[in-house]
């Protein structure tokens, strides 16, 4: 009996550490050096592509040239209901003297509202706007208030994430 339950944990384990990184996975930054790039859809088939230097062996006929390449797709899988659209959330630099920074990665297209929040309660910046996937720095002007400590209040498909920034 003891054997099994050790058994069973030990699957439990192994299934949750393999959770971990298929959920890094859908983060989607883009960063790809080329001269360019775009979609395409032939017969049915959806190609995306990239123009750049070919470092793999090409195929080329006449005036067409194939080789492999690397382009990040524009859609990704829809999220299920109640599950996080923002991850690793970074507020830097802290204190902040001139502007402060706001690090995070969208699963998803999403609407951003970003407020400012002094210690009286009262919401000092407010900006509300829509990100697409991928990773989102929101650089915010904290210069023209007071030294002091705010809140950071962060709003991203129905979750909310605060954070307390020292302006100096």
């Amino acid at each position: 009996m003891k054997h099994l339950f050790t058994k069973y944990l030990l699957i439990a384990v192994l299934m949750a550490i393999a959770w971990l990184p298929t959920r890094a996975q859908l983060v989607l930054v883009r960063e790809v050096v080329a001269s360019s790039g775009g979609t395409g859809v032939a017969g049915g088939i959806t190609f995306d592509y990239t123009i750049g230097e070919p470092a793999v062996t090409t195929i080329a006929a006449g005036s067409w040239m194939l080789s492999q390449g690397f382009q990040q797709p524009e859609i990704l899988p829809p999220l299920a209901p109640g599950v996080n659209p923002l991850l690793d959330f970074t507020l830097f630099p802290n204190p902040a003297a001139t502007t402060a920074k706001m690090q995070f990665n969208l699963l998803v297209e999403t609407t951003i509202t970003l407020m400012l929040v002094n210690t009286a309660g009262q919401v000092v910046f407010s900006e509300r706007k829509v990100y697409g996937a991928g990773k989102v720095i929101i650089p915010t002007p904290v210069d023209k208030l007071a030294a002091g400590i705010y809140t950071v209040i962060i709003k991203a498909g129905g979750m909310m994430y605060t954070e307390k920034l020292i302006v100096q």
